[in-house]
């Protein structure tokens, strides 16, 4: 997996969701012949860290495009449970 996609994919997340997110961090770990997604990101309305990890076999990512689809997937994965947080988070403070 290039470092580069998870780096714009992150900065793109990032900005996206600015107003509300403290942290993202996303760490790629080939682990067993697997591909794992080691997420983290905290809210600035609460600064709890919140984590999450996805997992990819290795028979799905032969080439780079294959990779770049994955991890477009687990972005978008990530972004829904951002967006899960954020939504209990507005939720609580009502």
């Amino acid at each position: 997996m290039r470092q580069a996609i998870i780096d714009r994919l992150s900065q793109e997340l990032s900005e996206r969701y600015l107003i509300y997110l403290e942290t993202l961090l996303v760490e790629l770990v080939s682990e067993g012949g697997s591909l794992q997604f080691q997420c983290g990101f905290s809210l600035r309305s609460d600064h709890q860290l919140r984590t999450c990890r996805f997992g990819v076999p290795s028979g799905e990512w032969s080439t780079d495009a294959e990779r770049d689809v994955i991890a477009a997937a687990v972005f978008e994965e990530l972004e829904h449970f951002i967006d899960e947080e954020i939504a209990e988070t507005l939720k609580d403070a009502n």
